[in-house]
């Protein structure tokens, strides 16, 4: 199979074929027993299956391409332990409460996550497909620090976030999300254009941007901050504190007042 494997399109097209096959099958399981606990571990695990699939594929072990995948898979690993320990703990997710029951609108929130996973891991994949030098560039390390501090920040975000709400509190000022609304989507977008950047140092393709791009659009103008800020503002909207903490303060990257 590996020798069938020659140049970066079948990369591409065999790691669509595993995202797809994979979101299907978790869609069917969520769709018939109309759960939500399968979601987030459905995307966050594609994301790990393609980096080590792709990295098997390459059958070239370099330590920059062993790096790469590694930050994959670590911030998938991190990200799926968390949001699926959170949805068991919290129970049924409610912004799925009005598709779990349509087949067409279901499908369609995992056809999106299709599209989610593939378009965002495009940089990886497109850089296991080449051949990949042994040392680190300082174009990769620039990509590694962002990725890095991404990590931190969404971890950290997530923990506070998590904990702020496990004691029944209001909206968040805790931590980061004292100088932004919105912090842990600062970190995710943040580690991902470091992915990209590490990618690029090794001639993956400029038009692999497409990943990172393809996150922000989504977190910033579709199911992210959209969603949670009207959320926000329908609970909080007679609230004087709400709305000073909101003028206040960074919707995206965290800022000092």
């Amino acid at each position: 199979m590996v020798e069938l494997i020659e140049n970066d399109e079948h990369f591409i097209l065999i790691s669509l074929l595993v995202t797809v096959c994979m979101q299907m099958s978790f869609f069917a399981v969520a769709y018939t027993l109309q759960i939500d606990k399968v979601t987030d571990f459905a995307g966050t695990s594609n994301f790990l299956v393609l980096a080590a699939f792709t990295l098997w594929l390459s059958e070239d072990f370099s330590f920059p391409k062993i790096l790469g995948s590694l930050m994959v898979v670590i911030w998938s690993l991190r990200l799926g332990i968390y949001l699926t320990y959170r949805i068991m703990i919290w129970g049924e997710d409610n912004r799925f409460d009005e598709l779990r029951t349509k087949f067409w609108s279901f499908l369609g929130f995992w056809v999106y996550q299709i599209l989610w996973v593939f378009l965002t891991s495009l940089p990886l994949i497109y850089f296991n497909s080449l051949e990949a030098p042994t040392e680190i560039t300082n174009l990769a390390t620039i990509g590694l620090v962002m990725f890095t501090i991404g990590f931190i920040i969404e971890a950290w975000a997530d923990y506070t976030k998590f904990n702020h709400k496990l004691h029944g509190k209001k909206w968040c000022t805790d931590g980061l999300w004292k100088y932004s609304r919105h912090p842990n989507y600062f970190g995710n977008i943040l580690l991902w254009f470091g992915i990209f950047i590490f990618c690029f140092a090794y001639d993956a393709p400029l038009w692999t941007i497409t990943g990172p791009l393809w996150t922000t659009f989504l977190l910033v103008f579709v199911s992210g901050l959209p969603f949670l800020e009207a959320s926000a503002d329908k609970k909080y909207e007679e609230d004087s504190d709400y709305l000073k903490y909101k003028s206040e303060t960074s919707i995206l990257i965290p800022w000092f007042k």
